[in-house]
């Protein structure tokens, strides 16, 4: 068997951690309103679903930022999202819709796209973006019950009067369903071009329109 010598593999180590910080340091940027927290899942007619998002970011220097969300349902396969957030992100408002035409059907995953509206303040530079995200999901039974694991890919518009770029993240994450009124979420966004790297959770509380709160 062939043997490479100890200083070869330490030279690809080192030359992997140069591509990753060169990677870094061109890409950093603050923005936290790039995290999805849902799944492909809609919400039906006559329900709504009020949340949170805590998020923890381990690029740009850290920091951490807190959202709330507002869930509607707009036609049988589409839903919109009302978004406050703030935090190291000084503030950021967004509406968004999303579409699902292939809904989770037996082996088939839920297929959808999210369209998005963004409002942003950084360090007295405000921000607006528009934002498209593929998103896949699909329910799985497990040992700790329903789980709906998904993946989505935020594609990101940012304009403002400083900077103009287009950002890109991979997101994957999973949505524990412990019962009818109660998901909770967790998620890694993954900075791929001028985006942010995150740990980002939400918890999802639906309630019927004219019940309230799910029982």
């Amino acid at each position: 068997m062939k043997k490479y010598p100890v200083q070869n593999f330490a030279k690809v180590i080192t030359k992997t951690k140069l591509v990753f910080i060169s990677l870094f340091l061109f890409t950093q940027m603050s923005s936290a309103y790039l995290s999805l927290s849902e799944t492909a899942e809609l919400i039906k007619e006559n329900q709504y679903r009020v949340g949170v998002s805590p998020q923890l970011l381990v690029s740009d220097g850290g920091g951490s930022n807190i959202s709330v969300f507002f869930d509607l349902p707009v036609e049988s396969d589409m839903n919109a999202r009302f978004i406050l957030g703030s935090g190291t992100t000084e503030f950021w408002a967004a509406t968004s819709i999303k579409w699902v035409p292939y809904p989770d059907y037996k082996t088939q995953p839920a297929i959808g796209l999210r369209a998005a509206f963004i409002y942003a303040r950084e360090s007295k530079d405000n921000f607006y973006a528009l934002q498209l995200t593929p998103i896949i999901s699909k329910i799985v039974d497990t040992h700790w019950g329903k789980m709906n694991p998904y993946i989505g890919i935020p594609v990101t518009a940012l304009f403002s009067n400083t900077k103009n770029l287009t950002a890109l993240q991979f997101v994957v994450g999973s949505e524990w369903i412990d019962r009818r009124d109660f998901q909770l979420g967790a998620e890694f966004d993954f900075n791929l071009s001028k985006s942010v790297s995150a740990i980002t959770l939400h918890a999802n509380f639906p309630f019927d329109g004219k019940l309230g709160f799910r029982q």
